[in-house]
């Protein structure tokens, strides 16, 4: 009886994996780049500060996992610097997605709370200004939402 149990539970949980996993696609097919961007800085984020909770409760290989997830996101969004657009600024930006991430890696191999607040308190400003810009033109008449 428990097997039974446990493989229909098994084959709801696939087809919820399923539906959110084809929810997911549709939304970033049909968003913006801005949106996009938007979503993964609040992703960062939230990461970030789950990791922070988690390793200050002691749970520590919650907190690993989250402070690489958040990693791999600030990573990702190193990579999407374009310096031959802005050199300066994308300078800074690839300084500093660079100290968030090593605060990061450090949190996480080091079980440290200290180390993904400060991440987090580098990072949030940046992505802070990010969204606050990002809808101030999709509001902005005649925007492109692409």
């Amino acid at each position: 009886m428990f097997k039974e149990t446990k493989k229909a539970a098994d084959r709801s949980g696939e087809e919820t994996m399923s539906r959110t996993s084809a929810y997911t696609k549709m939304n970033v097919s049909t968003a913006s780049s801005a949106q996009i961007m938007v979503a993964l800085f609040q992703a960062a984020l939230r990461n970030m500060r789950a990791a922070a909770n988690a390793l200050g409760r002691g749970d520590l290989q919650g907190g690993s996992v989250m402070a690489e997830k958040a990693a791999a996101i600030v990573l990702g969004l190193q990579g999407t610097l374009k310096a031959e657009v802005a050199p300066d600024l994308c300078a800074r930006l690839n300084e500093l997605y660079t100290f968030v991430a090593c605060r990061l890696g450090i949190a996480g191999t080091k079980f440290s709370a200290e180390h993904a607040e400060e991440a987090e308190r580098v990072f949030a400003p940046i992505a802070e200004a990010f969204i606050q810009a990002a809808s101030q033109v999709q509001a902005a008449p005649g925007s492109v939402g692409r």
